[in-house]
């Protein structure tokens, strides 16, 4: 759970959370509620925050594709009988469309009242909601990072040690400055160093040399050479598994090739990495199709 921080960097009462989709992800809103038997009110700031993320979504240019009251009790129907629709805005709507953020977060409670109403629950326009929003940039990012980044924009200008959030920033601002425009950034002169302890897979060095003894200098992707030797005069290709090891592959050769850099890129990151998987697959004897394991 988090909770944003405003343009002035307070943060604000309203916890939220992320949820990961194929092409974009859920936002839950957490519902607001008065003081009750000794407890402090919660989610005090919901609308301001409502307000908040619609207009920063809107920066970076998501759709939202579906509302739905998201609610304890309106978790237990259908979810065609969960979804609302302000009146005056049809789904899925161009946040960046949008002209007035007030407006639309008035149109949702009020739509949230109504389902509330319709459900006997009373007209609560404050109960917790679930933002179905369609952003396909998010297949590179983890759920963790879009919600820090909604939390607040700016952190995700930060420099950073790891090399997993370095990634994900790095896309995160390549998209705003498409959007926006690009300045050149002032950057660091006195870089800082970090020490860190990071997982690992422990890899088997003989698989990698008899996959690289195989290949013999060639690509087993593309065919083409090595694209440069080492300063040991050895023939540059990295082996890749083909079920990579954080999906449960095995390290075996029956599931390792060799490939130059290029290629071992597009395996990881090109939109059509399954279909190219698939054909290394059928070119190469000795590969298996090991199954995903969660």
């Amino acid at each position: 759970m988090y909770n944003p921080l405003d343009e002035k960097g307070d943060e604000l009462d309203a916890k939220f959370s992320v949820e990961s989709l194929k092409d974009g992800f859920d936002l839950v809103i957490e519902s607001r509620g008065g003081a009750t038997a000794g407890r402090p009110p919660r989610n005090t700031d919901y609308a301001p925050a409502l307000v908040l993320h619609l207009r920063r979504m809107a920066q970076v240019g998501m759709v939202l594709d579906d509302l739905q009251v998201a609610s304890s009790e309106a978790m237990r129907l259908p979810e065609n009988m969960r979804q609302i629709r302000p009146i005056g805005y049809t789904l899925p709507l161009e946040l960046a469309s949008v002209s007035d953020f007030d407006e639309l977060r008035l149109a949702i409670g009020r739509a949230t009242g109504e389902h509330e109403t319709k459900s006997k629950k009373g007209g609560n326009r404050t109960k917790r909601l679930r933002l179905r929003i369609h952003w396909p940039d998010a297949s590179s990012m983890s759920a963790d990072f879009i919600a820090k980044m909604l939390a607040n924009p700016d952190a995700s200008e930060v420099p950073t040690g790891d090399p997993k959030e370095l990634s994900e920033r790095v896309e995160c601002a390549r998209k705003r400055m498409r959007l926006k425009g690009a300045t050149p950034p002032k950057g660091q002169v006195k870089v800082r160093r970090t020490s860190a302890v990071s997982d690992r897979y422990i890899r088997d060095p003989e698989v990698i040399a008899w996959v690289l003894e195989e290949a013999a200098g060639i690509c087993e992707n593309c065919g083409s050479p090595a694209p440069f030797k080492r300063i040991d005069g050895e023939a540059f290709l990295e082996v890749h598994h083909v079920r990579p090891l954080g999906e449960g592959g095995p390290d075996v050769i029956e599931n390792a090739a060799a490939c130059c850099p290029n290629c071992h890129r597009r395996l990881h990151h090109d939109p059509s990495r399954d279909s190219l998987r698939r054909k290394l697959l059928t070119s190469i004897n000795r590969l298996k199709d090991f199954p995903a394991k969660k």
